[in-house]
């Protein structure tokens, strides 16, 4: 079997437990190679904050410092600039050709709003989708629902014998951590214990990142 690399999108606004301990157990239930975080400078499908790409990068190099699990990548970061994770994509499969292995992961929330994103159905045709639990508002869109139900697997060595086409559920446990709290906490003068690593937080305070949330 071939050995999988995965891509970690996000705003990571800031990076915390849950982002880590999804990959992290992604590793050990799919036995992925690596897995490249890919920070988004300027989200399409969500309401951007203040916090500079600078400081989100900065905050996720201390969340992975010293391990080699993990890469960043730089493909999303210019400023002023819409990103799509098709194109992305598409520019990580020029480099690396169409016979590697390649996961796109993503919160059960954001498939649920999959139909919202460009080209989404062509997603497939580039990488697999491996889905994080969360919970979520379910929405009716049956065209998305039929598309998800034709294309998932649940046998894990199908992702590491084709290089893209699938969707694969993990089986972890729901982790109910959100950025978006853990913004609200710091704006309302609380703090983020055990949401997120000592040394991320330590940062937060000294750079006061969430005395404004938008």
């Amino acid at each position: 079997m071939k050995e999988i690399y995965a891509i970690f999108g996000g705003n990571f606004d800031p990076i915390h437990y849950g982002h880590i301990t999804c990959a992290k157990k992604l590793v050990q239930e799919i036995s992925i190679k690596k897995i490249i975080l890919l920070p988004n400078h300027r989200p399409p499908h969500r309401n951007q904050t203040k916090t500079s790409i600078l400081d989100k990068i900065n905050m996720i190099k201390l969340a992975i410092d010293g391990n080699q699990l993990f890469k960043i990548s730089y493909l999303e970061i210019k400023k002023n600039k819409i990103f799509y994770t098709i194109d992305t994509l598409k520019k990580i499969r020029r480099k690396i050709g169409y016979l590697q292995p390649l996961c796109f992961i993503i919160g059960e929330d954001n498939l649920n709003n999959l139909n919202l994103w460009k080209d989404w159905e062509k997603i497939l045709s580039l990488s697999h989708l491996i889905i994080c639990p969360r919970k979520y508002e379910k929405k009716n869109n049956n065209k998305l629902k039929e598309w998800i139900i034709s294309h998932t697997i649940k046998d894990i060595d199908i992702l590491h014998k084709k290089p893209y086409g699938y969707i694969f559920f993990s089986t972890m446990p729901t982790i109910n951590i959100s950025s978006t709290q853990i913004r609200k906490n710091y704006y309302e003068g609380k703090n983020a214990k055990g949401l997120l690593p000592s040394n991320i937080e330590k940062y937060i305070l000294s750079k006061n990142l969430y005395k404004k949330l938008l």
